[in-house]
Order: C-alpha cells, then structure tokens, then sequence
C-alpha cells in the first residue's frame, strides 16, 4: 500500500509539473496552442511576438525537462499572458496527441525552420513571418533565465530597434543599418547555398541508386549465365514474384495507412514474403 501510495504521489507531482495541454484551435496570449494561423492572426491583431515550441512531448527529455522546470511555472505563465503568443507544434510518439490535419503542416513547419533537434524555440516578430532569433533546452534554467534570454532576442524586433537607432549618433545608426543589410543578405546566400546543396545530393543520390541497380542486375544475368537452365528459369519466375509484391507493398505504403494491428499484420506478412523470396533467389545463385 505504501508502495502504491508513493507511485501515486510521484505520478501527481509529475502532472502538477506538466505544462498546460494546448488548444487544439484558436489562440490567446499565454496559452499553448497548436493553431499557428489562428496565432498569427492573434499575434498581428495584438502586435505580440511568437514562440514556437517544437517538442516532442511525450517522449523528448530535454522537452520534458523544459515543461517542468520553466513552462509549468507560474512566474513563467504570468509574462507569457502579457508579452506571447505560444505555439506547440509536436511529434510525439503517441500520435493521438496531435489532430491529423496538423501532422503534415508540422513537418513542412519543421523543415522550413530548419529545426535539427528538439526542443527547438523559434521567436517571431508579430507579422508571424520574421524570425527574430531562437532558443534551446538547457540543464539548469529557470523561469527568470528563460524570460532573460527571450528579452535578450526580443531587443531585435524591428520596432526595438527603431526606438534604439533614434537614440544613436548619425554615423552609428548609418553603421548599424548597412550592417544588418549584410547580415540579411549572407543569411539569404547561405539558405540558397543549402537549398542547393540538398537538391544536388538528391539528385546524386538518385542517380547512384539507379546505377547500383543497374550494375546488380548486369551482374545476376551474368551469373544466371553460367546456371543451368532449370535453374535460371526457377530465379526469373521468382524475381517476377518478388518485383509483383514489391510493387504492391510499396503502393501500399504510399497511402500512408493507419498505424493498427491489421495493418501491421499486413506489413509484416509483405516483409516475410519478400525476404523469403530473397533468400530463395540468393541461395539459386550461390
């Protein structure tokens, strides 16, 4: 019974320290929510920046970490009410946690902020498009810290910075200007650099595989050669299996189905059957 008692009294402090579960639709200031073009019609309407929240939450510690120790806080939820407007986009490992229609918009989000891990912070200006800067987890943060860094990046809206450069001397703010316009436009090379370079490495890609499908087949017929007839006969009517199937499976796959136990049981039957046939076709050629 105490045993039982302490599981639950561990399991209620690890609630009490979960951040708030986000709205599914719609947005206000200091609530998660998962709706980010509602978020940018809130954010315009009440000129508050943005922050992003990519997490996967049930299953990333850092993110967990985040949640408990700066997220679940009051002090953290009091400035956020004021000063944000907050997004959760998610990848869970439960996928019921996230509503199917933002599954995709997720990704295309993730890939476009070029997130590489989580959790990711991103900060946007109010126009919901100009990406001010961002932040990560760290092991000892706090509300007080958080809020400091995100102040920090928050100096670099554009209204922050008008207000500033009227304050500095002619030839400073003259500095400052030209500066950031070098700064935009190196970031603009570099993004279109990257662009490139992962449109290049997918056609190279694609091409090698083409190749190294083209130079394992020139070996097999040069192997089924050198077989007896009953024996090449037997490989070509089981490679025609084996390509039927494969295409089958991999049309199947394309529509994405439903992650369940028939379905697993389907793919799981398509798998078996094609590696036997693969070992089959190996053992003929050996």
């Amino acid at each position: 019974m105490k045993n039982a008692l302490a599981c639950l009294a561990s399991l209620v402090a690890f609630v009490s320290f979960a951040a708030d579960k986000p709205a599914t639709e719609g947005a206000e200031p200091g609530q998660w929510t998962m709706d980010f073009d509602a978020a940018r019609k809130v954010a315009a309407e009440k000129k508050l920046p943005i922050l992003i929240n990519f997490t996967g939450s049930d299953w990333c510690a850092w993110c967990k970490h985040m949640d408990k120790e700066v997220f679940s806080q009051e002090a953290w939820k009091t400035y956020a009410k004021d000063n944000l407007i907050l997004v959760w986009i998610d990848f869970p490992q439960d996928k019921t946690l996230v509503p199917e229609k933002y599954v995709k918009r997720n990704a295309e989000l993730s890939k476009f902020f070029e997130i590489e891990g989580y959790p990711a912070y991103i900060v946007l200006d109010a126009d919901g498009k100009n990406q001010i800067g961002q932040l990560g987890a760290d092991q000892e943060i706090n509300p007080t810290l958080f809020i400091s860094h995100l102040k920090s990046i928050l100096k670099k809206r554009p209204s922050e910075i008008e207000k500033m450069i009227k304050g500095l001397p002619e030839k400073t703010a003259q500095e400052y200007a030209e500066s950031q316009k070098k700064l935009e436009a190196a970031r603009a090379e570099q993004k279109a650099l990257n662009e490139s370079y992962e449109k290049k490495s997918a056609e190279l890609h694609t091409q090698i595989d083409a190749l190294e499908k083209r130079l394992e087949t020139i070996r097999t017929a040069a192997t089924l050669a050198t077989l007896p007839k009953e024996k090449a006969d037997a490989y070509s009517a089981k490679k025609a299996s084996f390509d039927k199937i494969n295409d089958e499976f991999q049309a199947w796959i394309a529509t994405r189905p439903e992650r369940n136990d028939a379905n697993t049981a389907k793919y799981d039957t398509w798998r078996k059957e094609l590696s036997k046939l693969e070992v089959e076709m190996q053992a003929l050629l050996d």
